[in-house]
C-alpha cells in the first residue's frame, strides 16, 4: 500500500506540482523525500520477506537513511556525470524516511488500539 502512494505521489509531482509551481528545484526536493520513504519501504519489505523484522527504530532508520542519501549525493556523482550532489537531498531523504517511519508507528498505534475495543 505505501508503495503504490508513494507512486501515485512520484507521478504527481512529476506531472503536476512541477510544471504547476514552475519550481524544478521543489519537484526534485519532493521526489528525493518520497525516495526516502520509498528506499525504507523496500528495505522493510526485503526484511519482512526473508522472515527479519523490519526496520521500527529511530537510529536504524536515520543511520539507513543517511547512508542512502550521502551514497546517492557524494559517491553517485563520482560515477554519474549528470548527477550532481547537493546537501539538501540528503535532508530530503532522511525527511522521507523519517516521515515513512511516523506513519508506519502511528498506523501501527492506530491498529492496537482498535483491536482494545
Amino acid at each position: 500500500m505505501p508503495m503504490g502512494a508513494i507512486g501515485i505521489l512520484y507521478t504527481l509531482n512529476r506531472f503536476a506540482l512541477a510544471p504547476l509551481t514552475g519550481s524544478r528545484l521543489l519537484a526534485w526536493h519532493f521526489a528525493d523525500f518520497l525516495a526516502g520513504a520509498l528506499m525504507l519501504c523496500f528495505l522493510n519489505g526485503l526484511l519482512e520477506l526473508t522472515g527479519r523484522k523490519p526496520m521500527r527504530g529511530l537510529f536504524p532508520v536515520s543511520a539507513f537513511a543517511l547512508g542512502c542519501g550521502l551514497f546517492w549525493e557524494v559517491v553517485t556523482p563520482l560515477y554519474l556525470p549528470r548527477s550532481v550532489g547537493d546537501p539538501r537531498d540528503v535532508l530530503a531523504v532522511w525527511l522521507g524516511a523519517m516521515a515513512m517511519l511516523g506513519s508506519r508507528r502511528f498506523a501501527e498505534h492506530r491498529s492496537r488500539s482498535r483491536t482494545k475495543d
